[in-house]
């Protein structure tokens, strides 16, 4: 019968709490980082919104050398965002808008970028809507296909980029007609929704680093608690 010492199970037990805890810790950042995401500055039927759209990785490894977004035929207008280092161009076809950024270096799978692009959500939506942006990354080797919906809850392999309306607020840009105030509306949304979009994602960054940090040292307390035992 094999005898296994005390000290030895304790010594065991404190260092695989202290690895757990580290290794949660990481994974709570990387998680957040993956696929292809949309964060919108409001959700609001009839409101302009700046769509920031987030490239967390490449393809299995391989840099991205453009993405191609498409917008339903709901989407009133479409202003993609200028952003350095990305060549940028819109086309329509069958009904369906989209906005491709080149990049003009390849961006290197380790990194992760975001582009912008302001548009005008349905003026007849209705909160509960649900409005999907399927986004072509192509890389330098292969390519994603970020357009499958979830099913029964359950998240696929290539989610698509969704957001879900909410209730039209009234008082926004809805009762705007033709082209001149849509495209200030458009621009008013891609400089002032940016900040917004980025300080949401500060918040978002900031809270999963806390999640993290909690868990880590949550373990490490386990280990001090388990050390302190044998003594």
């Amino acid at each position: 019968m094999r005898n296994t010492h005390p000290r030895s199970t304790r010594m065991t037990t404190a260092s695989a709490a202290v690895v757990l805890g580290a290794a949660l810790a990481l994974a709570f950042p990387a998680a957040a980082s993956a696929h292809v995401s949309v964060d919108p500055s409001t959700t609001a039927a009839g409101e302009y919104a700046t769509l920031t759209f987030a490239i967390g990785h490449g393809c299995e490894g391989s840099p991205t050398e453009s993405v191609r977004i498409d917008f339903p035929e709901e989407i009133g207008s479409v202003k993609p965002t200028a952003k350095a280092g990305w060549a940028v161009e819109t086309a329509e076809s069958g009904g369906v808008r989209s906005v491709t950024y080149t990049a003009e270096e390849p961006l290197p799978d380790e990194l992760r970028d975001t582009v912008t692009v302001a548009a005008l959500l349905p003026l007849d939506g209705e909160a509960g809507d649900v409005l999907s942006f399927p986004v072509t990354q192509a890389c330098t080797d292969g390519q994603n296909v970020w357009d499958q919906a979830p099913e029964d809850g359950a998240e696929p392999e290539y989610p698509m980029p969704q957001l879900t309306l909410t209730a039209a607020t009234g008082g926004g840009h809805a009762g705007h007609t033709g082209a001149g105030a849509s495209d200030e509306h458009a621009e008013h949304a891609g400089g002032t929704g940016d900040a917004e979009a980025m300080e949401h994602r500060d918040d978002q960054a900031r809270l999963v680093g806390t999640g993290g940090l909690i868990v880590g040292v949550l373990g490490v307390a386990l280990a001090a608690l388990s050390l302190r035992r044998r003594s």
